[in-house]
């Protein structure tokens, strides 16, 4: 059996309590409640969580496991015992990444969560409307239906806005991740029409259909990243002024100069590129950029320019 490492940490972080409750459970009686391969959770147990605790990492704050005769005990450390202290912006950080996960989960799935949620607001006096999640614009049924398709490994045809290419396009896309960045929600799979592996951004999905067609390829796992690893470097000094721009890009270095800065960045398309550097106005220029004009393609500032004065029809 192989699962996920998203999976694994789920059951880890589900049968840890159970045992201790238990006061000791057989591994073949875990194993068979938590649907835990029985060498992934002796490793786990062993190797994981034995090492569970908080600084210094004495032995008086660590997690502590005996495995004796095919018979698990778990003891927590000493630190676990005392009343837990969160701090206003603590408190403030769980609320909303609970709220979030609690919007986007299957409600059926939500009940411990729910409660936790519940619990820690009458704990500091606030009701249910005290945080309000906001995560983009994404259509009310885009993200159960991706989540859904997700779940049952079959494709679904999306009607996509590219802001980068501003334009519309159909595809059938194999959604296998998804991820909440800058306040918006993205999902991951691969995509029929580039035949590779891309992301969106939920609240450019106009619409999102289910299909009976199976997934052509694996479900990325939770280890799998859509980060731009692989994505071309380019190279680009700015005006100091100008430096705004580039709040929320992500930028491999950045050196600063007199009145200048210079950074590295990761860039998706030339479409993308033009589009920052007219941003960045005409102090702006490319230092270095890939060798390959394949990899990214000619850059045509002047026609970037006339498509976006098309857009707001000057």
């Amino acid at each position: 059996m192989k699962i996920s490492a998203k999976d694994r940490m789920a059951r880890l972080i589900a049968a840890i309590p159970w045992i201790v409750a238990q006061d000791g459970a057989s591994i073949d009686e875990i194993a068979e409640r938590f649907d835990y391969p029985r060498d992934l959770l002796l490793g786990d147990l062993q190797d994981v969580v034995f090492y569970v605790g908080v600084p210094p990492y004495t032995p008086d704050t660590l997690i502590e496991v005996t495995i004796d005769d095919d018979m698990v005990w778990i003891s927590y450390a000493d630190w676990f015992a005392r009343p837990m202290r969160l701090s206003g912006a603590e408190i403030l950080s769980l609320l909303a990444a609970g709220e979030t996960a609690l919007a986007f989960d299957n409600q059926d799935e939500a009940g411990a969560l729910a409660r936790g949620l519940t619990k820690l607001r009458l704990a500091t006096g606030s009701d249910a409307d005290t945080v309000d999640v906001q995560l983009g614009n994404a259509a009310v049924s885009a993200l159960p239906t991706l989540r859904s398709a997700s779940t049952d490994q079959v494709c679904v045809d999306i009607s996509y806005y590219s802001f980068a290419r501003d334009e519309h396009t159909e595809r059938r896309i194999e959604p296998s991740r998804f991820f909440v960045d800058g306040g918006h929600w993205y999902v991951g799979g691969y995509c029929h029409l580039a035949r590779d592996e891309r992301v969106f951004r939920v609240d450019r999905i106009e619409t999102a259909d289910p299909t009976t067609e199976p997934f052509s390829r694996p479900a990325a796992t939770a280890e799998e990243t859509f980060a731009m690893a692989n994505a071309p470097r380019v190279t680009i000094e700015l005006p100091i002024a100008r430096e705004r721009v580039l709040d929320g890009l992500p930028f491999d270095s950045r050196s600063d100069g007199e009145g200048s800065v210079t950074v590295t960045l990761p860039v998706s398309s030339a479409r993308w590129l033009e589009q920052l550097l007219l941003r960045l106005g005409p102090g702006a220029r490319i230092v270095d950029a890939p060798a390959s004009t394949e990899q990214l393609g000619a850059l045509d500032l002047t026609g970037a320019a006339q498509r976006i004065l098309e857009r707001y029809g000057a």
